[in-house]
């Protein structure tokens, strides 16, 4: 029974059989023309999923890695950065600006509520910004914050560069980064995209790049400077780094399959199921972390009802057959999260109430054995 776990945490995400096979095939030289070519065609379907005309990177790492990257390559020595943070992974970025030399400025908003973009412009006002981040789904909390108008709004009333974390977005819900004003948008191979851990993703701007290629302050990361990848990524038979042949095979299948779905369709799959398993978890009387006008299409973080223990309760979900996530921070020991994004379907998400229905009323939770999975069911024909 071990191998047939369904793992429903908010990354690793399930992977296709078809990817899996791409992963296991025969490793080549990464200077074989076969590789190449699969390597080429990888990063020009990435280029449709990040919806980008501009310069798009695959280096061997975490999607913490792509974050770093992007903080790192626009900022010197004392910029001064606007860190928006709601959750345990927008601190993330305030780290890593001040690994960089960076002073920042935190607008910090409560966990479980979005970023709000009035309080962003009027935080602009204050200071002269190189840069500001924001984290597009938090995956604490599952929380979704308006990137898209946080980034009008930063092109309007500054010249920062504008970063984003689509770590546990991109590929199951909207990120343009064109038509949003990125200037750098991070992401990792292991949660929508349903490839293994390994890969970190990042685009862009043409704005970004040429900053890049003029700025007088070397970057202080000589594996993460983007000038040195750029030939690579625009040239695949160029070398900088030994790149992870088979995980690019992969890459190449996982984003082929998003492409034969299409974005529209798979947004639309992420949005139904999120909305089934709301639904769901209200009907079983539990209480949602993030607010339901900002929550996420990609993970869901729910709140334990009084008496049901943590450890116990992702315990006999696992004996089950279904991997449910802890919180993280403040919420440790009081919520749990459940990842629905990537290659999941209707089936695996009544699994997973199943599974939280017979695993509350195990551990004495007085609740009606169906409602759960009656509330998705009813959701998604309602959206159908």
């Amino acid at each position: 029974m071990s191998e047939r776990k369904l793992i429903m945490i908010p990354g690793p995400t399930n992977v296709a059989p078809q990817v899996l096979r791409a992963l296991s095939r025969s490793a080549v030289a990464h200077t074989d023309p076969e590789f190449i070519e699969i390597f080429k065609k990888a990063l020009e379907r990435l280029k449709k999923i990040f919806m980008t005309n501009g310069d798009v990177f695959v280096v061997a790492g975490s999607g913490t890695l792509a974050l770093e990257m992007a903080v790192a390559n626009v900022l010197e020595p004392n910029d001064k950065i606007l860190n928006i943070v709601n959750g345990f992974f927008g601190e993330y970025f305030v780290k890593t600006s001040m690994a960089h030399g960076a002073t920042p400025k935190v607008l910090e908003f409560p966990w479980g509520k979005p970023a709000n973009p009035k309080m962003v412009k009027e935080a602009l006002k204050e200071d002269n910004f190189k840069a500001v981040t924001i984290t597009h789904v938090e995956t604490s909390t599952g929380v979704a914050n308006p990137i898209r108008e946080i980034g009008e709004i930063v092109a309007e009333e500054s010249d920062a560069f504008y970063i984003v974390d689509a770590v546990c977005s991109l590929g199951g819900m909207e990120v343009r980064v064109d038509e949003w004003n990125i200037d750098m948008c991070a992401s990792g191979s292991q949660k929508c995209i349903g490839v293994p851990p390994g890969l970190a993703l990042l685009a862009a701007s043409k704005r970004a790049i040429e900053f890049i290629e003029k700025r007088k302050v070397p970057v202080n990361f000589w594996y993460g400077n983007l000038k040195n990848w750029l030939p690579t990524m625009r040239d695949t038979s160029i070398y900088f780094a030994t790149p992870p042949v088979n995980m690019i095979y992969a890459l190449a299948e996982a984003l082929e399959i998003i492409l034969n779905e299409g974005l529209e369709n798979r947004f639309r799959r992420h949005h139904v199921l999120a909305e089934a398993f709301r639904a769901a978890m209200k009907a079983l009387k539990l209480r949602l972390v993030a607010d339901e006008e900002c929550a996420a299409d990609t993970v869901t973080a729910v709140y334990y009802p009084e008496g049901v223990e943590d450890a116990a309760f992702r315990s006999e979900m696992k004996n089950r057959g279904v991997i449910v996530a802890s919180a993280l921070g403040p919420l440790k020991g009081k919520s749990f999260r459940v990842g629905h994004m990537g290659n999941i379907s209707q089936n695996d998400i009544l699994s997973t109430i199943g599974a939280i229905e017979t695993t509350l009323k195990s551990l004495r939770y007085n609740i009606k054995l169906g409602d759960g999975l009656a509330a998705a069911e009813e959701k998604i024909l309602s959206l159908k």
